[in-house]
This record gives C-alpha cells, sequence and structure tokens, in this order.
C-alpha cells in the first residue's frame, strides 16, 4: 500500500471511529467531508474481508451505504499509478451509475482518485476524451461499457477488482452477456464485489463462475426492512377516479418529500400531471426522458427542492435519496419483496418513515401475504365519503385561488367578472378558467422537459444505453430498461 500523505487538517484531537477502523487519513477526511459520524453496519462488516482481497457478496436494503461499503477499502488500498482502471464498477442504470461515481469520487478526493462515469444518453465523446486523460476507476451501465471497450476507448486488462451493484436486477435485465464479456475483458482481475438484493439463479451462477471462495454478507433479513416504517394503507373506492384518492391521501399525510411508486410508464406521465396541475411539486422519473433531465430531477429530490417524485420500480431501481419522510404506492407492486425495495427509501439510519399504500378491492390479500411473510403490521386508514372528498377539494382550491386574488391587480377586469356571473354559460365558463388555471399550475411546477414526448412510429424507443439494437448477440431481445 502506498504510503499515506499527510493532508492538512483531516486528523482530530482525538481517536474517532475512523481512527479507530484504522482507515487511511485521506479517506477518514473525506467521509468527515460527507457528513458521515461512524462507520454503518454493513461498511463496518466489509473493511475486513475486502482489505484481504477476499471475493464478497452483500445483501442489504438500499440506503444502508453499500457504495461506502466497498468504495472505503477498495478506495484506501488502490494503488494510483497507471493511467487505466484498476476498478470497475457496474450498475443496471444511468441514475445509479452516475450516483456510485459521485459517492467514489467523493470518498477519494483526497487521495487524488479520479473516477469516470460511462452511462448511455451522455456524448460518448465526452467519455472518450475522460478515459485518453487518464482514470483509476470506471463506473456505468454495461452496454455503454462494452461499446466504449469495443470501440478501444476503455482498457480494461489493468482492471484488478470489479463491483457489480444491483446485480440480481441488472442480470434479469438481460446483460448478463455484456457482464460476463466486460469481466472477462479484465485480466488482472483479482477481486469481486457483487451487491444484490437477492440471491437468484443467474447471481448464483455469476457467483461460482467469478467469485469462488466468496464470503457472504446477509444485511437485508425482511424482519429488519420495515422496523422504522410506519406500514398504512387506504382503500381505494370507486365513486371517483383513483387520482382523486391519491390527492386525498397526499393531503392528509402530508408528506414533506416522497416517492409515489407506480406500476407502468403511462401511470407515471398521468400522477405527475394531475398533481402538477393540483399546485403540488412533482415530476417524473421515466426511461423517455433525456439524461439531462433525469440527472436534474434527482439532483433537485436530493436537494430538497422538489417535493414529489413519481417513478417506476424500474426508473428509480437503486436509487438512494435521503431524508424521504414517506413513499406511496399508487398501485401495490406485483410483486411482494419488490415492497420492501420500495418502502425501504424511507426510515433510514435511525429516522421513522412512512409507507402509504392505496389499495383496491383485489389487492386487499396482497396485505395478507405481506404480513406473514414479512411481519409487517399494516394500519388502515379511510377516506371519507366522495361527496365530501369533493367538496374538500374544492374549498381548498377556492382558498387558494381567494388568495392568489386578493394579491392580484384585476380591476380592469371586474365588469367582464360581473358579466361572466349573470351569463346562462356562467358555470361552463368558470370550469374553463379553472381548467387553464390548473394547467398554468402544471406548468409552475413542472419542467417542460418533464414531460412525455411522443415518438415517431418505428423511431426505436428505450432510454439509450449506448448500444444500438437493443439486443443480444446470438439471443433473444434484451429489455431496454437498464439503459435508462
Amino acid at each position: 500500500m502506498p504510503d499515506t500523505q499527510t493532508v492538512p487538517g483531516i486528523a482530530p484531537d482525538r481517536p474517532d471511529a475512523f481512527d479507530r477502523a484504522g482507515l487511511r487519513p485521506e479517506i477518514a477526511a473525506a467521509l468527515r467531508d460527507m457528513g458521515y459520524q461512524e462507520l454503518l453496519e454493513v461498511q463496518l462488516a466489509s473493511l475486513e474481508p475486502l482489505r484481504a482481497g477476499r471475493n464478497l457478496a452483500i445483501r442489504s436494503r438500499t440506503g444502508t451505504g453499500k457504495t461506502a461499503a466497498f468504495g472505503i477499502p477498495l478506495l484506501e488500498r488502490m494503488a494510483l499509478e497507471g493511467r487505466t482502471p484498476r476498478l470497475l464498477a457496474l450498475a443496471p442504470t444511468r441514475e445509479l451509475a452516475n450516483q456510485i461515481a459521485g459517492e467514489l469520487s467523493a470518498i477519494g478526493r483526497h487521495r487524488g482518485v479520479r473516477v469516470v462515469p460511462m452511462v448511455g444518453g451522455a456524448p460518448v465523446g465526452e467519455q472518450r476524451r475522460a478515459l485518453a486523460e487518464g482514470c483509476h476507476a470506471a463506473v456505468g451501465t454495461p452496454g455503454r461499457l462494452l461499446d466504449l471497450l469495443e470501440q478501444g476507448a476503455l482498457k480494461l486488462a489493468g482492471v484488478e477488482v470489479v463491483v457489480l451493484d444491483e446485480a440480481d436486477e441488472m442480470l434479469s435485465m438481460g446483460f448478463f452477456e455484456d457482464v460476463t464479456r466486460l469481466l472477462d475483458a479484465c485480466k488482472a482481475r483479482r477481486q469481486v464485489v457483487i451487491l444484490s438484493a437477492s440471491l437468484n439463479e443467474l447471481t448464483e451462477g455469476l457467483i461460482k463462475r467469478y467469485a469462488p471462495e466468496v464470503v457472504r454478507l446477509d444485511l437485508s433479513a425482511d424482519s429488519l426492512s420495515v422496523d422504522e416504517i410506519d406500514n398504512v394503507y387506504y382503500r381505494v373506492g370507486e365513486d371517483l377516479p383513483k387520482h382523486h384518492y391519491l390527492l386525498h391521501a397526499l393531503r392528509a399525510e402530508k408528506p414533506s418529500s416522497a416517492i409515489v411508486f407506480v406500476n407502468t410508464r403511462s401511470d407515471c406521465s398521468l400522477v405527475a400531471t394531475l398533481m402538477a396541475r393540483e399546485g403540488m411539486q412533482a415530476e417524473m422519473l421515466s426511461g423517455e426522458l433525456p439524461q439531462s433531465e433525469r440527472e436534474r430531477v434527482m439532483a433537485a429530490i436530493r436537494a430538497g427542492q422538489l417535493r414529489y417524485l413519481v417513478a417506476t420500480d424500474i426508473a428509480a431501481r437503486g436509487i438512494d435519496i435521503s431524508n424521504l419522510s414517506h413513499v406511496i404506492n399508487y398501485s401495490l407492486p406485483d410483486e411482494a419483496p419488490v415492497y420492501l425495495h420500495r418502502v425501504g427509501r424511507t426510515g433510514r439510519v435511525g429516522r421513522r418513515g412512512t409507507a402509504v399504500s392505496l389499495v383496491t378491492g383485489r389487492h386487499v390479500r396482497t396485505l395478507g401475504t405481506l404480513e406473514k411473510r414479512f411481519n409487517i403490521r399494516f394500519e388502515e386508514r379511510h377516506f371519507p365519503e366522495a361527496s365530501q372528498m369533493i367538496a374538500e377539494r374544492s374549498a381548498a382550491l377556492l382558498d387558494d385561488l381567494i388568495q392568489a386574488a386578493e394579491s392580484a391587480i384585476c380591476d380592469g377586469h371586474l365588469e367582464a367578472a360581473r358579466a361572466v356571473l349573470a351569463h346562462s354559460q356562467a358555470v361552463q365558463v368558470v370550469a374553463y378558467l379553472l381548467k387553464r388555471h390548473a394547467d398554468m399550475l402544471h406548468d409552475e411546477h413542472r419542467a417542460a422537459a418533464n414531460q412525455p414526448q411522443r415518438r415517431a412510429e418505428g423511431g426505436g424507443g428505450g432510454g439509450g444505453g449506448g448500444r444500438g439494437g437493443g439486443g443480444r448477440r446470438g439471443g433473444p431481445p434484451r429489455r431496454r430498461s437498464g439503459r435508462r
């Protein structure tokens, strides 16, 4: 290991948790800069095996500090000579890859570690130039990494450590061939780290092939995944459209920040639009959006500038957002374990969180499955009668309009207003004006780029992870989700 550098101001007056863990001063200083006061469970458990060069498989819920768990020991012992990467990290989605790259850069900043993110949707020319300038770690989605490898821009022969984050999801999305080709290209590979929510057949096969004598850390016991979360459900009736029930639940629960999970892209667009028309700060995260817009949305919610994020499971896979007060299930997921992945984004690191689910009659049985399988206790809360919900929404809208009107100068329109109110079509005219007002609120609370774009038929969809055609060589078509 290279000699420890002296970095001004990084040594505390007395030993702290980082010193007791034997961290390099440069790494400890970076963690303090990042707001850490101590190492989390998964980080402490990973130190010894990764420092010893062992292969490691980690099962741990999202938001428990898994990136730092491998980043701390790998970056503190990384040799920094040379211009080609020694560490390669793969992730199934662009957002997760960028998130990993950002955290590794922060952990290694005092050591001078250079990390290059490589994802679809970003200019490939910039990524080629960044690689040409030299880096110590490369992080990306499988498709774009393989593109750059085939172009000769990415050199993997010197990679010593490979990290596969959200491995189960990455392999189930059809990237098995790409992942194995990238692993095989790492000729100097001597250590593999696999992070996965589940150990399915594909993941176990990968471990057997590339990570023999693996050390396994299982910190994802299902009973622990909901300890800090209040699980609440509302039964949705049939008297009103479903989004009316969502709006009422949001007003009743008053989240300070939340992810609203939906099951389909079309619901993602619909729900974000309807929430914005109610004056709520809501934007969607979808594979239909340009990469720059996806990054803007993620930065906004992490910075507390965006209150509501509407997303599908695929778009939000692996995303870590601190301090979410609520997770809202607009629809329950089709598979029970996905519920844990969703709600695990709140109630973190000693903070309590709330998971709210809107449940239709046919999904009540799903609650029973979750209770028995994962030891979850649900509290039922009730919607008022449909007529009361309509009256409350109308009253809230009227209050908002009165407040806006009192602060506006409308003298020039008073006579026209009186004429409208006296007209036989007054109700229709007011309804039209209310619709215009809702559209205005939508435009104020949602960026133009955050709206679904229509595509020409045959225009080739997908999020563009960097490999044309969207299919595997010699195999069935690949799902495009990993490119989003």
